[in-house]
């Protein structure tokens, strides 16, 4: 295992990853630590001769192709109480190949099924082994001709599929990555869109536009935003779903008042409360949730407007999603 800082710790609040982390495989896959483009000929990586797994509960990372070639790794996690991120990196390997149950393990294992747009992917074919669990989709985001009609098709197809969360993150494309995707879609028809896409047009801002369409779209096909079920042994379910939310929050309000955003405010909550061991809806019932450090009048108003509907997260809702909030 080794430690890791998520490009987007706001959306992955993951801690550690399963030793080398992704290994390149027959087609282009996505790795959410970096939001980077994994191609097939990326250099391989060699598994270390044993793994070291922490004794105490982790939120962990693990990439299905490594999973099956340390499945004492991945049981030794579960053991320790931690909760793991399954990234199904290839098709082909299935719960049996990892040494999973899903009696077992179900509560601890968090299925993800990384995506990446047309034309660098698409939706898998997923096998039914894996449709008896509890899973999600990652999904990268980058402008290009047709860009937000493509990730409202991908999160349709993950509604439509059974899957219960959607996260969408920018790609971080280096200027090598983005080459090869023009050099992809080379004499087609809209080559020339792409490459004002990829080089000349502001990235930053349809980045922004697609991460909102990709938002007002999950709320709208009832799809969770984050990933709700990373929660360790030594954690409880709601705290660490509640202590998501309030991160991804953190990160549309900074995206909407910039130097001005209260987000910081959210995020020290979050850090409070993902560690508690009790339910935090509770402690609000008996007006307890104060006793939390961090939550301060407006941050409590916020939690539990998250919880419940209202305000003030309606109007913040509808200030991110730029007049779209009702889709």
């Amino acid at each position: 295992m080794r430690r890791v800082e998520p490009a987007f710790p706001d959306l992955f609040p993951v801690t550690h990853v399963l030793r080398p982390g992704y290994l390149p495989g027959k087609r282009v896959t996505l790795d959410p630590i970096r939001m980077g483009i994994v191609w097939p000929d990326a250099p391989r990586r060699i598994l270390p001769a044993r793994a070291n797994v922490p004794k105490s509960p982790i939120r962990a990372l693990v990439f299905a192709r490594v999973g099956a070639e340390r499945c004492d790794a991945l049981e030794q996690l579960l053991e320790a109480g931690s909760s793991v991120l399954l990234v199904v990196d290839d098709e082909q390997v299935c719960p049996s190949d990892l040494g999973l149950e899903k009696d077992g393990a179900a509560d601890r294992v968090t299925v993800v099924w990384p995506l990446l747009p047309e034309p660098l992917g698409g939706p898998p074919a997923i096998p039914e082994e894996w449709q008896q669990w509890r899973w999600g989709a990652i999904a990268g985001l980058f402008p290009f001709p047709g860009a937000e009609a493509e990730i409202e098709r991908l999160l349709e197809w993950v509604a439509e599929s059974g899957g219960a969360f959607a996260v969408t993150a920018p790609l971080l494309l280096t200027p090598r990555d983005r080459h090869r995707i023009l050099d992809g879609v080379d004499g087609t028809a809209f080559v020339d869109r792409m490459e004002n896409c990829l080089f000349h047009a502001d990235v930053s801002r349809g980045l922004l536009a697609l991460e909102r369409r990709a938002g007002v779209t999950i709320r709208r096909l009832g799809l969770d935003p984050v990933i709700p079920t990373l929660a360790p042994a030594n954690a409880h379910p709601v705290a660490i779903r509640t202590a998501a939310l309030l991160r991804l929050w953190a990160r549309r309000l900074d995206q909407c008042y910039e130097e001005s955003s209260w987000g910081w405010r959210l995020r020290r909550a979050a850090r409070a409360i993902e560690v508690l061991k009790n339910d935090p809806m509770e402690l609000a019932a008996v007006d307890n949730l104060r006793v939390v450090p961090g939550f301060e009048p407006w941050v409590e108003g916020f939690t539990r407007a998250l919880w419940f509907g209202g305000e003030p997260v309606e109007s913040a809702w509808n200030r991110w999603a730029g007049g779209n909030g009702r889709g």
